[in-house]
């Protein structure tokens, strides 16, 4: 009769491994360092984050210095001590052991050993409790740096329930640190050491010392770690939870649109042929909702943004299998057939995770992209990557004044910057629906408020749908592209023709994408884009509109409307701040009466869907 054996917990997913898990390989123990760690707080014992076994996995931590863990009173207060540190690394990260999520340096953290290595306490040790039953062939890994305090590590392991230290059978037992992470690997597999002892032992464990020159000095300095894993291989007669075999990629969806459905009998195996039974949630189920019918899965797209889904699958033997997958909600199509697009202004207060209607904001996950670079998260700034000057004012992103941010102008539209921060801009995206459409024409403005040191642009792409690269939108054989300019600078691009291929189209896609083009000392360039006008071309009776004009006299503006109706103007400084705007009726002179100071402005002013930029020059 096969033997069934209970697992403690495990999650799948195939986004990201160092080191591919396979029928044969499991990862059985491993330890991911987050800000669930307290900070600046000396620590005696870390529980295994993830683990196969039922029997407690944990790093057992013992100070050089008698006494420890002091208080903060105490002259040996974060001496010798074990802390957590902000040093991320990708090596030997596992997503299996992370709900599936791929590597994120923001999140992840690390831990430390400081000095003093040896004193009244003996020496600085840290002891892996790591229970093997079920699983044999066993291989240790970890990431670690020296930061100024030892040359190398000196690692022995036990087999006995009370600890009985020993190097027996070891290819080695002393490693050489360097200044910079390198991946530790103790093999005690039939590749390796082949020391059978380690397996299927519940008593299994590992010590890790430290050496060099100084080990007593006290300056401050320290040995850093991340990404503790032990593999193997399960043993016959071990019941193996159910295998990812088909994963969920990412998703991208339209808003209010079609759902995605997924059979998770494709998706899961049992490598047994256990029922499965399965769950889903998703992170932000006002964005992204998903129905679960038996082995049916449905996802929903409610609004433009994104969300995290998380699937699970149980066999009745081992805790549930997971594996999670993002959706990015594209927004709903503008139907230009009964109406213009307009995008004119977007205030400051607007809260996180709202984006003007049938648009949305764009960003990626490095820094300074480029014209290539992929744009699959909508912008987004975490709590804890608000600048401490804006902290009054977390939960709403387009209010900020530092870091990689999109501000809201009010009715001057948006301006971009990045300042490197891993997940910098990004672009402007409208999605535009030109079913039955046999022209129209693109209006926007673009300009410089701070110009910086590098060099930075807005380009207009497009693509039909919602998958594969986006093409430069031409305009008389020239790419539609605004370069950073002199501060104040601004410009507006008119009565850019939609390409043919573009119109009669259900769903289309155009990115006014904000890049890095050259240069990579200073700061960045902040851009800013407005007055974005999307409606029918010009007919023969538009084009002979008389044309508007703007003066000026004294403090005041004029503008002649000649014989249009109506109109609506706004007016702007060099620096591109709204200094009026006014809705004009009746034909003839208007007087703009602001006592203007001396300079240069612009006034633009839409006609009849006809929009062009004067500049008036009061002296």
């Amino acid at each position: 009769m096969k033997t069934k054996k209970y697992f403690f917990a495990i999650t799948i997913s195939v986004l990201l491994s160092i080191i591919q898990l396979t029928a044969q390989t499991s990862l059985i123990h491993f330890w991911y360092f987050d800000e669930s760690i307290p900070n600046n707080t000396p620590l005696t014992e870390l529980d295994a984050t993830y683990s196969l076994v039922s029997e407690p996995s944990k790093i057992e931590y013992h100070s050089a210095l008698a006494g420890y863990p002091f208080d903060s009173n105490h002259p040996n207060w974060r001496k010798a001590s074990m802390e957590r540190r902000n040093a991320p690394t990708e090596i030997n990260y596992r997503p299996i052991a992370n709900n599936g999520l791929p590597y994120n340096a923001d999140l992840m953290r690390g831990i430390q050993i400081k000095q003093p290595f040896t004193g009244d306490g003996g020496e600085n040790t840290m002891i892996f409790h790591l229970p093997t039953s079920g699983y044999e062939e066993v291989i240790f890994n970890f990431a670690a740096l020296d930061e100024g305090a030892a040359e190398s590590l000196i690692i022995d392991y036990s087999v006995q329930e009370v600890p009985v230290w020993i190097t027996e059978g070891m290819q080695q037992s002393v490693f050489t640190l360097a200044n910079n992470y390198l991946l530790f690997t103790v093999d005690f597999s039939p590749s390796g050491s082949n020391i059978f002892a380690a397996d299927d032992n519940p008593h299994f464990k590992i010590r890790i010392r430290f050496d060099g020159d100084n080990m007593d000095a006290d300056e401050g300095n320290r040995v850093t770690f991340n990404n503790f894993s032990l593999d193997g291989k399960p043993m016959p007669g071990t019941n193996n939870p159910p295998v990812v075999t088909n994963p969920v990629p990412f998703q991208t969806l339209i808003e209010n649109g079609n759902t995605a459905q997924f059979d998770l009998n494709n998706v899961y195996t049992d490598p047994e042929g256990d029922d499965l039974d399965f769950e889903a949630e998703s992170s932000r189920p006002d964005f992204v909702q998903v129905n679960l019918s038996g082995n049916n899965l449905v996802i929903t797209p409610l609004r433009r943004g994104d969300a995290t889904v998380t699937i699970s699958a149980t066999d009745g033997f081992n805790p549930a299998v997971t594996q999670s997958f993002r959706v990015l909600v594209y927004p709903e199509a503008f139907d230009l057939h009964g109406s213009d697009f307009t995008f004119a202004e977007w205030n400051n207060n607007q809260p996180e995770l709202t984006y003007p209607e049938n648009m949305l904001f764009l960003q990626s996950d490095i820094s300074d992209p480029g014209l290539n670079s992929e744009l699959f998260s909508p912008y987004y700034i975490p709590a804890d990557d608000y600048h401490e000057e804006d902290q009054a004012t977390v939960g709403f992103p387009y209010n900020n004044t530092r870091r990689t941010r999109i501000n809201g102008l009010g009715a001057g539209g948006i301006s971009f910057i990045n300042t490197g921060r891993d997940r910098d801009l990004g672009g402007a995206l409208v999605a535009i629906n030109t079913h039955e459409i046999s022209n129209m024409i693109i209006s926007f403005l673009a300009g410089t408020m701070l110009r910086n040191e590098r060099l930075y642009a807005i380009r207009l792409q497009y693509r039909i749908g919602t998958e594969g690269n986006f093409m430069n939108l031409m305009h008389n054989g020239q790419i539609v592209e605004y370069l950073a300019s002199a501060d104040g600078h601004m410009f507006t691009f008119e009565n850019i023709e939609l390409p043919q291929e573009l119109l009669n189209q259900e769903y289309v896609q155009l990115l006014w994408r904000y890049y890095h083009v050259d240069g990579d000392i200073g700061p960045r360039p902040q851009l800013r884009l407005d007055d974005i006008y999307i409606v029918k071309s010009l007919s023969t009776e538009d084009l002979s509109l008389p044309a508007i004009k703007a003066w000026a006299s004294g403090r005041n503006i004029f503008i002649d409307t000649n014989q249009a109706a109506s109109a609506e103007i706004k007016i702007f400084n060099l620096m591109g701040q709204k200094i009026t705007d006014q809705a004009l009726t009746g034909e003839g002179i208007h007087v703009i009466d602001g006592y203007f100071a001396t300079g240069l402005y612009l006034v633009t002013v839409l006609n009849q869907g006809r929009q062009e930029t004067l500049k008036v020059l009061v002296k």
